[in-house]
């Protein structure tokens, strides 16, 4: 059977918006054109507001204005924040940090909680249409869920991984309740684990390959939660879908964090295995009958042409094992568009986090480029069945005029 909603794609679309000055819904006329139905948008709290009760209405109108595209294409969202509010107190005031874990009434980690629950509930209430709610990205790398002031000051002390799965345990918990009394019909997507590896903070042995740091992390949720220590011990509490990143890296030894994405090898079965390895751990905490969001995937080719090509292939083959895994809801892959543009405007070291590994990840190029599709997108519109012409999406959208 044809999963509904199983090919989606993800794009910071908003952000695009602000930095090239076309229209946000523009771009989702790609996403169709592809047979796309799903999209993961990026819809950061401490942008969309200015605190946990007040709404940025400049954002809020640029994300309505998104969300009434995608329902008029029949495109399920997705919103992702993975940024949040810290109390007065505390050395930064945003981000992807957290104070020490300390539950006793009116400290600052309770009070951030209490902060992100009422984000939370101020955020839902503003966007009805959106179906699903992703809580959080990559909590169990250092990157996304650090220590306060942790990036100002002496990196060598990041949260243990112990202490990062605690928090976002409470996290989640505090996240879906403020979702779920906004809006009950709203679906709560969990926080998606990544790869694992010592220097990023994920925790797992070193000898494992790096994507079953998902299962890893996973584990240590659901052991928390089935422990009775924590606010609830049962998953719904938590979360109505579970969310994870089964990207595809190099397998071969001695490569470096920073060069995992560069010249993968062909998935295999040892791709799938890292997803079941995770829906293991679910069905061992009696949680199998979840679905799940496969929430980003992809590949970057570093502008090689040669890889542009491959990739293109292993595309379809993740796409075509993910159809076979039953508990696999939808796929997005990342992402819908390169960031050339801003390279070349700002500089490479300034603006993105893995150089030109973050640069070109995109089924279409940017718009200063001309938006032009890019192998992977016509890999993905032969297995979605899509029928737009992307040719002539992609000049329709560069053409767009902009934004003032």
């Amino acid at each position: 059977m044809a999963k509904e909603r199983f090919y989606g794609v993800g794009e910071p679309l908003v952000q695009r918006e602000r930095d090239d000055g076309i229209p946000a819904q523009a771009y989702l006329d790609l996403v169709k054109g592809m047979g796309c139905n799903a999209y993961r948008s990026w819809m950061h709290l401490t942008e969309i507001l200015q605190d946990p009760v007040t709404p940025n209405e400049k954002e809020v109108e640029r994300h309505r204005r998104l969300l009434a595209r995608a329902a008029e294409l029949d495109i399920e969202v997705t919103g992702m924040s993975h940024e949040w509010f810290l109390p007065v107190g505390c050395k930064q005031r945003r981000g992807h940090a957290m104070p020490p874990r300390d539950l006793t009434p009116g400290s600052l980690y309770r009070q951030a909680l209490d902060m992100l629950e009422q984000s939370w509930y101020t955020m839902v209430s503003l966007f009805p249409t959106v179906a699903i709610w992703e809580v959080g990205n990559e909590w169990n790398l250092n990157a996304f869920l650090h220590p306060d002031g942790f990036l100002d000051g002496d990196m060598r002390h990041p949260f243990s991984p112990e202490e990062k799965m605690d928090i976002a345990v409470d996290m989640m918990y505090f996240a879906a309740r403020g979702i779920r009394r906004a809006n009950p019909k709203a679906k709560v997507a969990s926080f998606s684990p990544a790869l694992s590896t010592p220097d990023l903070g994920g925790g797992m042995p070193y000898f494992l390959p790096v994507m079953y740091g998902v299962a890893w992390a996973l584990d240590m949720v659901y052991s928390r939660i089935r422990s009775g220590k924590f606010w609830s011990d049962d998953p719904d509490d938590y979360f109505d879908l579970v969310a994870w990143h089964p990207y595809v890296f190099t397998n071969r030894p001695g490569v470096t964090d920073k060069d995992l994405f560069l010249d993968v090898e062909e998935p295999d079965s040892l791709w799938k295995s890292y997803s079941d390895a995770a829906y293991k751990v679910m069905c061992h905490y009696g949680d199998g009958d979840k679905q799940v969001l496969l929430t980003e995937t992809g590949f970057t080719d570093c502008g090689n042409p040669d890889w542009e090509r491959r990739y293109a292939e292993y595309n379809q083959k993740i796409l075509r094992m993910a159809t076979e895994m039953p508990y696999v809801r939808t796929l997005h892959n990342f992402r819908l568009l390169n960031e050339r543009a801003m390279l070349q405007r700002e500089g490479i070291e300034k603006n993105q986090i893995g150089g030109l590994t973050e640069v070109y990840f995109g089924l279409f190029t940017d718009p200063a480029e001309g938006c032009r599709p890019r192998a992977r997108a016509y890999a993905i519109q032969e297995m979605a069945g899509g029928t737009g012409d992307l040719e002539a999406l992609g000049r329709q959208v560069a053409a767009t005029p902009k934004l003032n």
